[in-house]
């Protein structure tokens, strides 16, 4: 697809170089991507949904190679790829309808049927078993080439007619109906904070005190709406070091009329005595139901386990990865520059130089994220 590269690789260079970060703006930029490729993707003659399901797959693997701690770039390829094969399994469906059923033997021949189309029940109890197995999104991007998933079905009702404007007929409709359910997926990812939001009156009652780290959109609007289902509770903001995003999160809750106490990172096992709910966004959720959240999370979970504190996890559907944490492509971390812990000036004075290449004596450490087991997670609310 020529048309389509230039988009392709910008997006690769924008997350190589971290101009898009976060869950929520990468998931739905990949999905964008993807609908793009879907559209301007040229569908052959037979096993167009393989054929497009091995495009999408390409692309998939060049933007997961590009950033590989942004999770939620292989969860929406994922999901794009089981569009495909559930709108491919729903042709096939249609495709079978009305079709003859016959048993597949050499001395047997019925004149009466010979002007309809005739299926094996074989075949048949082979889609049967497709159309009720439960989806896996964990092996869509395995080595094994897509196509062979999709090949059979494919080809077992695709052809059945044998008429050339039935097939492009049948061909516009599956990229159509595909680019319109990516479409969905895009107003699904825009819309998880409000499915989310609508539960917090379930969860956060009255006079309760709720602590937070750092700043995440998904818990901004979860308080905002038990706020304005005029819920009256106080919110503890640890300050997120050292991106202090705590405190941009702590003058949000204040403009809305929460009573907000910010604290340090330090401070958290001092003051979660009074606490009653610690809840917070995550970058992503594992399929072991361990998350992936920012720094010092997992000290809040360990808090919040000392003192019997509900560990609440919000966050939407597209941050849940059916990868585990000890797959070897899954990078639980990474390293941010150190000049968010001191500037590049102070370096200077810890400089050895006395030897040739003047290695330094001092070296920061800054890492992004925490590994929480899912032993310390008590509940997670998503948008579905």
């Amino acid at each position: 697809m020529p048309d389509m590269q230039p988009l392709i690789s910008d997006f690769v260079l924008k997350l190589k170089r971290r101009k898009v970060e976060g869950s929520h703006a990468v998931a739905r930029q990949t999905a964008e991507l993807l609908r793009s490729v879907v559209s301007q993707h040229r569908m052959g003659s037979t096993n167009q949904a393989a054929a497009l399901a091995d495009a999408i797959h390409a692309v998939g693997e060049h933007l997961i190679a590009a950033n590989p701690i942004e999770l939620a770039v292989g969860n929406t390829v994922r999901r794009v790829l089981h569009i495909i094969k559930e709108e491919d399994i729903s042709f096939t469906a249609v495709g079978i309808e009305g079709l003859s059923v016959t048993a597949v033997s050499d001395d047997e021949c019925d004149s009466g049927n010979d002007d309809l189309p005739t299926l094996s029940a074989a075949v048949l109890a082979s889609h049967a078993r497709n159309a009720l197995r439960a989806p896996s999104l964990q092996t869509l991007l395995d080595d094994i080439p897509v196509s062979t998933a999709l090949s059979h079905s494919s080809s077992s009702a695709g052809d059945s007619d044998g008429k050339t404007g039935d097939k492009s007929l049948k061909t516009r409709k599956l990229k159509h109906d595909v680019i319109a359910a990516i479409g969905d997926l895009i107003e699904e990812i825009d819309t998880c904070y409000d499915q989310i939001s609508e539960q917090a009156v379930e969860h956060i009652h009255q006079n309760e005190v709720i602590l937070t780290l750092g700043r995440s959109r998904t818990v901004k609007e979860f308080l905002y709406a038990a706020k304005e289902k005029k819920r009256s509770f106080r919110v503890f903001v640890a300050e997120g070091a050292p991106r202090y995003q705590g405190h941009v999160l702590a003058k949000e809750l204040v403009e809305k009329g929460v009573q907000t106490t910010v604290i340090t990172d330090s401070a958290v096992f001092a003051m979660i005595s009074r606490v009653n709910m610690v809840i917070v966004g995550v970058h992503a959720i594992m399929a072991n139901g361990g998350v992936i959240a920012p720094v010092g999370m997992n000290m809040v979970a360990l808090a919040a386990q000392r003192h019997a504190v509900p560990f609440v996890v919000v966050a939407g559907s597209h941050k849940l990865c059916p990868l585990y944490p000890h797959n070897p492509e899954v990078l639980l971390n990474e390293l941010k520059s150190p000049s968010d812990l001191l500037d590049f000036g102070e370096f200077s004075n810890c400089m050895n130089f006395s030897t040739q290449d003047g290695t330094p004596l001092l070296n920061v450490a800054n890492p992004t994220f925490d590994y929480v087991p899912p032993k310390l997670v008590s509940l997670f609310i998503t948008d579905t």
